[in-house]
């Protein structure tokens, strides 16, 4: 039996794609039965229990609550100090054969690297710090527009950066979500094994069929007529609002039929700043909330066009989970989108550009054929080559691996 520790400062309710990386691993790992699963995480919510959490993954993983989540930004420095505390009662109690970082940037279990802990280990890579403060810097140099977390990470970044060095030197096998953030990791001067697994979701949940009447979980979309375009997951500037706003201005300019809807967590009073600054009518958007991962497939049955214009992506979950849903799609080419959208299963377009963004959105409203046809694809593409049983069954592989050597 291989007893493997996965560190996840995000885990459940996720608010991020490491946190829906991290459920869809456990949740298809939980099923290997040569295979103890612990996931050491801090609590998040007023309504958040171990039972509750368990009863997600049918009581198939080991969980560990370490510390509380109640905050964006200092909960992860806490997580790594209760990590260096705790782990080692753990460890003697366990025996693990391998411990798993969840997220390079968070840097679980940096102290415990530090102090030169000799458990094997490995880490999932989604960006690094830098990568992940240019995203924003991209989209946005005015720090009074930028959400509390961007604002933290700007601030701690030479402390963070140092720390991520550290890190890197002292990691002797990092699994990339994509083949270019391997590049990236190159330039900085990683020469350690790196294996490429990208993100994968979980296919079954996502598909369009299953669902029959979202207006039932949703009951505000009776109100709506028009054809919607979505945007679902964080609202920070990185992700590329405000350009979404723009084009919403030019697109309403040219087609009144039309509702856009925008549903995740992140700088929300700054969110309905930009809807004011660029005047766009109360009655053509719908800010949905956060959303709980479970329940976005219905949002998507309800939409027609889902959007993702980021300055900044490695390999997103959001963009996967959209084109399983057949949405139609479109995408900015960052990061490595570019290894899942070809033009024929989604719509590639340069980021920051609020002209095309609306160019494209019109496009598709006016094509419901050609729309159709695209998210068919998108599906399939998914379908065939991202889903989570094969991401953990390669994860898998490469803990093994790891443990041989």
């Amino acid at each position: 039996m291989m007893k493997v520790a996965y560190f996840a400062p995000e885990f459940y309710p996720p608010w991020g794609g490491v946190g829906t990386y991290s459920m869809n691993l456990a949740r298809e790992i939980g099923s290997y039965k040569d295979i103890e699963f612990h996931v050491f995480t801090p609590k998040r919510g007023k309504d958040w229990s171990e039972e509750k959490v368990l009863k997600l993954f049918d009581n198939k993983i080991k969980l560990h609550v370490i510390s509380e989540a109640n905050d964006q930004f200092f909960y992860n420095f806490k997580f790594q100090y209760a990590l260096w505390k705790k782990f080692k009662e753990y460890n003697q109690k366990y025996n693990y054969d391998l411990v798993h970082a969840a997220n390079l940037v968070h840097m679980p279990d940096i102290w415990l690297r530090i102090a030169n802990d000799k458990t094997p280990a490995v880490a999932t890579a989604q960006t690094t710090i830098m990568g992940q403060v240019k995203g924003f810097l991209q989209s946005n140099k005015n720090p009074l527009k930028m959400s509390q977390s961007e604002k933290m990470s700007l601030l701690g970044l030479p402390l963070i950066r140092f720390l991520e060095i550290q890190y890197l030197a002292k990691s002797k096998h990092i699994i990339s979500a994509s083949g270019k953030f391997v590049e990236e990791l190159r330039q900085q001067g990683y020469k350690n094994e790196v294996d490429i697994i990208h993100n994968g979701i979980d296919v079954s949940l996502f598909d369009r069929s299953k669902i029959a009447t979202p207006e039932k979980k949703f009951p505000w979309l009776k109100d709506i007529n028009d054809p919607i375009v979505l945007y679902a997951g964080r609202i920070i500037t990185q992700k590329g609002i405000e350009v979404l706003i723009r084009s919403m201005g030019k697109v309403l300019e040219k087609n009144k039929n039309v509702h856009f809807v925008f549903a995740g967590p992140g700088d929300i009073p700054g969110f309905y700043k930009l809807m004011e600054q660029y005047n766009i009518p109360k009655n053509k958007w719908t800010y949905a909330g956060t959303i709980p991962n479970n329940e976005l497939p219905v949002l998507h049955k309800a939409s027609d066009i889902f959007v993702l214009p980021s300055f900044y992506e490695n390999f997103s979950l959001s963009l996967l989970e959209a084109m399983a849903m057949k949405t139609c799609s479109i995408a900015t080419d960052v990061g490595a989108t570019s290894e899942l959208v070809d033009n024929k299963n989604a719509i590639l377009i340069k980021a920051g550009d609020s002209d095309v963004l609306a160019e494209k959105i019109l496009f598709l409203l006016e094509n419901p054929a050609k729309r159709k046809k695209m998210a068919e694809i998108g599906r399939k593409t998914v379908f065939e080559n991202f889903s989570s049983k094969a991401m953990t069954k390669k994860t898998v592989a490469v803990y093994k691996k790891i443990l041989e050597k």
